[in-house]
């Protein structure tokens, strides 16, 4: 058997891997996503009935919980992303959506664990900021962003602005934390990077590429400015209909 032929089936054998892999990974992330959104469920019900009945010690433990079954759902979640990613099978489904009310909704749903972290949100977006987008996405896009905020945000603000300008809309997502090295912001949208400062950091890794893939698949763009121990800046620009707009620069 020549060498040609021996690379060519170590290659095709490669490949097999990869796809088995991304197939197993779309399987186990669905399996582990779908009990949980049924006890969310739950505990969301017995989150209101805690409201009604005024019980605060257990409201904050109900929230509590939560708070740990969303960030479980988030991580399968993004289990399934990454394989449909790298299996080429994205499926976008865009809408007429107001984005600054999809932002509210995110920037609440990690209101706990900003406070968790000592951590001020501040919000500022007009209203009635409507195009065409992927919502999914955009959740996904904005969650990424905000949980990388109050993450690495050192327990000082994070400000969030979204405005239009022309045809785009500009997401800005501004911490004041631990900031990143010029070396590091090289590699940290790339798969499985992470940047670590003296703490343990967890995850996957995988929050800013993912995040970049989605925005680019909605033809817009990403870019980062920070230094160590001054904050990190992200700014994400999307066109108002992704379906039609050419590539977005910065």
């Amino acid at each position: 058997m020549s060498k040609d032929t021996d690379l060519l089936k170590i290659n095709q054998e490669l490949r097999e891997a990869i796809r088995a892999r991304d197939e197993f990974l779309a399987v186990a992330a669905h399996e582990l996503r779908s009990p949980m959104h049924a006890l969310m469920l739950q505990v969301a019900s017995a989150i209101a009935l805690a409201r009604r009945d005024g019980s605060e010690d257990l409201l904050h433990r109900l929230e509590r919980v939560r708070v740990v079954l969303d960030r479980y759902v988030k991580r399968a979640t993004l289990l399934l992303d990454v394989s449909r990613i790298n299996a080429g099978s994205m499926d976008l489904r865009f809408e007429e959506l107001d984005i600054a009310e999809v932002l509210r909704e995110v920037v609440e749903a990690y209101a706990i664990e900003a406070t968790l972290h000592r951590i001020e949100i501040q919000l500022t977006a007009p209203d009635g900021l409507r195009g065409r987008w992927d919502r999914i996405s955009i959740e996904q896009i904005i969650g990424n962003l905000v949980s990388n905020a109050i993450k690495y945000g050192d327990g000082k603000p994070v400000r969030i602005c979204l405005e239009m300008e022309g045809a785009r809309v500009r997401l800005e997502v501004k911490d004041e934390g631990i900031g990143i090295s010029a070396e590091d912001q090289a590699r940290i949208f790339g798969r499985f990077e992470q940047v670590v400062t003296g703490q343990h950091r967890t995850g996957f890794g995988v929050g800013l590429w993912l995040a970049r893939a989605l925005i680019e698949a909605h033809r817009g763009s990403i870019s980062v400015r920070s230094a160590p121990g001054q904050g990190t800046v992200f700014t994400v620009w999307l066109p108002l209909d992704a379906t039609s707009a050419p590539v977005s620069g910065v």
